[in-house]
């Protein structure tokens, strides 16, 4: 009992680690998404150069690597009290998702695997939050700063309503913030794509 809240850290990172990007663009596209667009191995550049059908089933799973061990735990399927705090599994998934130990420690921004792990942790806080996101996404057209004020808006929300987040919500923003760098950059010498579909 005492190794499982171990077990399934590993787990979490195991599968916060899959690629899906990469395996769902090569078994139904026969692409490799990280040799388009930004490369990133991440949702906004599956949805852009393998189309919305595969794009969106990419997202899907991303965001259920964030929060299937949440799900897990509220359908009664293993009993909280062995494991560590839920949420912090969902930070470990995120992390995989970034530093993916299949393909060499890269990964994509965390934005779908954190999402996750707020949709089934608290889903008025999540359409809250997805309402930041596409607010922020159909003003300005940049779904980079969609998703870094998403994440911002995590921290306010945890800060408000919930204080039990907040130490992994700190984490997660810092995480989505960070892996959006070149982002900024390209922001700032407007060179940042813009997308056409909102």
């Amino acid at each position: 009992i005492m190794m499982i809240k171990y077990v399934f850290i590993v787990v979490a990172y195991l599968v916060g680690s899959i690629p899906f990007s990469i395996v769902i663009g090569r078994l139904f596209k026969g692409v490799d998404v990280r040799d388009h667009g930004s490369g990133n191995p991440g949702g906004t550049n599956a949805l852009r150069h393998l189309g919305k059908k595969v794009g969106l089933l990419i997202v899907f799973f991303d965001v259920m690597k964030g929060g299937w061990i949440i799900l897990i735990v509220k359908l009664g399927l293993i009993d909280e009290s062995t494991l560590f705090p839920v949420l912090l599994y969902g930070v470990v998934a995120a992390i995989g998702h970034v530093y993916s130990i299949f393909i060499g420690f890269k990964g994509g921004k965390a934005v779908a695997t954190s999402a996750g792990m707020v949709i089934f942790y608290n889903p008025l806080m999540a359409l809250g939050l997805a309402v930041i996101f596409f607010t922020v996404l159909k003003t300005t057209k940049f779904v980079s700063l969609a998703s870094s004020s998403a994440a911002v808006g995590l921290v306010v929300a945890a800060l408000i309503f919930d204080w039990t987040l907040l130490p992994y919500a700190i984490f997660l923003c810092a995480l989505v913030l960070y892996r959006h760098k070149t982002n900024f950059k390209n922001l700032l010498n407007k060179v940042e794509p813009k997308i056409t579909w909102i």
